[in-house]
């Protein structure tokens, strides 16, 4: 098995569901560096979603910003005297909205378009790993 060409799909299926692509039963995938790197940004995304649903404190001044390829999510933990700043794509962003809303995190709601990019990466990432006959319609 050889990774998925596209590494948003890959983040988003390791995002939201972090044993989708187990390190024992893919162990060559994991040599690839792409894959590697999925699951590092993946890592970071669900720490994000921690952070804003308060496991280290109250956060502060949450600000998401959307541009057409890239967006930025700000916000202070004073508890720890930390101000985070993180860059991500869309389908990114997608999948922090939709674990903090469904975490109950204040302020953060997911929207249908976030829903749609969240589908569309999940098609992309079962025709990757050739998982067509999955239905992807019940999916986060």
């Amino acid at each position: 098995m050889r990774a998925p060409t596209d590494r948003d799909s890959l983040v988003v299926g390791m995002t939201l569901v972090p044993g989708l692509v187990s390190r024992n039963r893919f162990f060559a995938l994991f040599e690839d560096p792409e894959v590697r790197r999925a699951r590092k940004r993946s890592a970071l995304l669900r720490g994000i979603v921690r952070q804003l649903n308060g496991a280290q404190g109250q956060i502060e001044g949450l600000v998401i910003s959307h541009g057409l390829d890239d967006c930025e999510l700000r916000y202070r933990v004073p508890g720890l005297r930390v101000e985070r700043h993180a860059s991500m794509t869309p389908v990114e962003l997608a999948c922090v909205r939709y674990l903090a809303s469904r975490a109950g995190v204040a302020g953060v709601h997911a929207s249908d378009d976030d829903r749609a990019w969240i589908d569309a990466a999940l098609r992309r990432l079962a025709a990757g790993l050739r998982l067509e006959g999955i239905e992807l319609e019940h999916a986060p």
